[in-house]
Formats: C-alpha cells, sequence, structure tokens
C-alpha cells in the first residue's frame, strides 16, 4: 500500500515527528543544566540551604525543612500505628465472635440430639478406637519385663482398663471442634452472600473479601526515612551533620574549598567533615586529610570513615549524572 504524505496509516513503524505528536507511550527527554538541583541547595524546598545540616549519606538540607519533615513523619507512624492497633482488636473482637457463635451452634446441635427421640447417630465402622492408656499402667508394663512379649500381650489385652483423657487433649479436641465448626459457618454465609453481590467484580463485595482485606495487614514503618534518592535511608535527628562553607570573599552568594580556594559548582565533587562539618574538595580530601587524618580547616582528628561524600547531581551532560533522562508514561490510544 502506497504510504500517503498526510494520513500515515500503513506504516507499522512511527516516524520521529509522529512518535513527538502523540499523546501517549513512554516520553524521554534529556535533562539541561536547569534541572538539576544546586550543589548547596536543600532537597526539600529546593532553594538554597538555610542553616544547612546533611544526613549520614551526605544529602543536604534545611536545618527547618529536614526537622519539620522528621517531625512530619513521626506523626504519621503514630496515626498508622494508631490505626494498626484498631484494625488488629477488630480481628480479634471478630474472631472471638465467630468462635461464640460456632460454640453456640455447638451446643444448638447437641440438645437437638438428646432431645429429639431418635437423634442424629453416626454410622458405626468396623475399624477399631484407639486405646488410650494412662502414664502410670505404662510403667508397670515396663517395669514387669521389658523384653517378654507374653506380658506385652497381657499388658495391651487386658479384660478392663482404664481410658483418661488429659485437660490438654480434651482443649485441643474442642477446639477442633469449633475450628470446623468456625469453617462450616463462614461456607453457609459465603453461599449465602453469593445471591445478595449485585456486581460480581466488584472486590469488595465478594465473599472472601473480608478475609482479604482483614488478614493481611503490612507492619509500620517506624523510622523516619531521608528522601532525597529513589531508595529512602533512615535518618534520625541526632545522626544530622551540620555542615559549614566557607564563602568567597568578593561574593558572598558563592562558596570556595578552603584548602585549594577553588570556587564550587556542580561539577566540584565534595565532601564533608563528619566530626566538624567543613566542606572540601575530593582532591583536597585526598592529599591533606586522608594523610593526615585530621581536617584542614579546624584539625579536628577524622577517620577515613568520617569523610561523607556530597557530591552534586551532575552537570547536566550524560557522564556528569546517573538521572540525565525524564521518563514520562500515559495510558496508550485513550
Amino acid at each position: 500500500m502506497p504510504r500517503h504524505s498526510k494520513n500515515n496509516t500503513a506504516s507499522s513503524v512511527f516516524t520521529y515527528h509522529e512518535s513527538n505528536s502523540l499523546e501517549y507511550g513512554t516520553k524521554r527527554q534529556r535533562l539541561g543544566r536547569d534541572s538539576f538541583r544546586e550543589y548547596d541547595a536543600c532537597f526539600l524546598c529546593l532553594q538554597t540551604a538555610r542553616d544547612p545540616v546533611a544526613c549520614p549519606q551526605g544529602h543536604l538540607a534545611c536545618k527547618e525543612c529536614i526537622y519539620e519533615s522528621i517531625l512530619t513523619q513521626k506523626q504519621t507512624i503514630k496515626r498508622e500505628e494508631r490505626i494498626l492497633e484498631q484494625k488488629q482488636q477488630d480481628i480479634q473482637n471478630q474472631k472471638a465472635r465467630d468462635e461464640e457463635e460456632a460454640k453456640q451452634t455447638i451446643l444448638d446441635e447437641f440438645e437437638k440430639t438428646q432431645t429429639s427421640m431418635l437423634g442424629t447417630r453416626k454410622k458405626q465402622t468396623s475399624e477399631s478406637t484407639p486405646v488410650v492408656i494412662s502414664t502410670s499402667e505404662k510403667n508397670e508394663f515396663e517395669s514387669s519385663d521389658p523384653t517378654s512379649n507374653t506380658s506385652r500381650e497381657l499388658a495391651t489385652t487386658g479384660s478392663k482398663r482404664k481410658f483418661e483423657l488429659v485437660e490438654e487433649d480434651l482443649k485441643d479436641i474442642a477446639d477442633r471442634d469449633v475450628e470446623k465448626a468456625c469453617q462450616r459457618l463462614a461456607g453457609e454465609k459465603a453461599e449465602a452472600a453469593k445471591t445478595q453481590i449485585g456486581s460480581f467484580w466488584v472486590p469488595s463485595m465478594t465473599p472472601d473479601a473480608s478475609k482479604l482485606y482483614t488478614t493481611t495487614l503490612k507492619p509500620v514503618q517506624k523510622q523516619a526515612m531521608c528522601t532525597a534518592t529513589k531508595h529512602p535511608h533512615p535518618v534520625s535527628l541526632k545522626s544530622l551533620i551540620p555542615i559549614k562553607f566557607q564563602k568567597e570573599e568578593g561574593n558572598k552568594d558563592k562558596h570556595v574549598c578552603p584548602a585549594c580556594l577553588k570556587s564550587l559548582c556542580n561539577s566540584t565533587k565534595l565532601s564533608a567533615m563528619r566530626n566538624c562539618g567543613h566542606v572540601i574538595c575530593n582532591t583536597c580530601i585526598e592529599m591533606f586529610v586522608k594523610k593526615t587524618k585530621k581536617c584542614y580547616v579546624c584539625e579536628t582528628k577524622t577517620k577515613p570513615k568520617d569523610i561523607v561524600d556530597m557530591s552534586p547531581e551532575g552537570t547536566g551532560f550524560a557522564s556528569g549524572s546517573t538521572a540525565a533522562v525524564a521518563e514520562k508514561w500515559s495510558v496508550a490510544f485513550q
């Protein structure tokens, strides 16, 4: 079929212009320099950090913003814990009501069996019923002559034996009966509810919805998280590091490395000292700090594990950042 210049319906592959003019599919766009956050910007408000602090992994934020974020997360955690406790309490109450209903059903069936003339008798089976031997009898049989086959046969084929049930056995039997009754009642309720369902495809109206929505309780995350990266990590007020930038003499809006006095920008690899908070470029870190094991500015003892990497996101080029391309998804053919 020949391809028309204005109505392209024959080709199975879209051209570059056609794919960009469509409103569905995956949209990819390379990020420029303006799309990246500055090295001294807060990852929460995206403005220049005021009273800057950093998390243990070197993500910079305003002191007010990170405090507010941690406080909000703690309030959310407490609220979710209360909701979880309420759901657990509701499940326990529902389970207690089901058990009480099952016990009442068992009692009603027993009363009907006892008050009726014939009752519901079970069919007699030819299988032999298990014999329960008490511990005292077992000890007597073993102490008589454990190697004699005759004594064992006499012990197991006596004329009269005591049938004793321990309290734990009685409790286990009762629990099994109650569990069977609960399962039977749940099945009967599910069968009765099938005729009342208006829309069979609504998940919350199905007979198994109560089991699905009540038993699957997810545990609550009890730790405040730093959301500066794609994979959040725990953060607390005690673990925050106060950051100290050295301002440039002629321009107070820019910062410099205190060792080499070079201006800091998004292409500069930075690190901060965990003990004192001074920010130094990685080149000076390798030359001075790691060799002397002291901070270049205040000479505070600094071990290699106390150096926190604070490298910014990148410069806008593919080699300067891991997130150089942004993608957008939308529903196809809608």
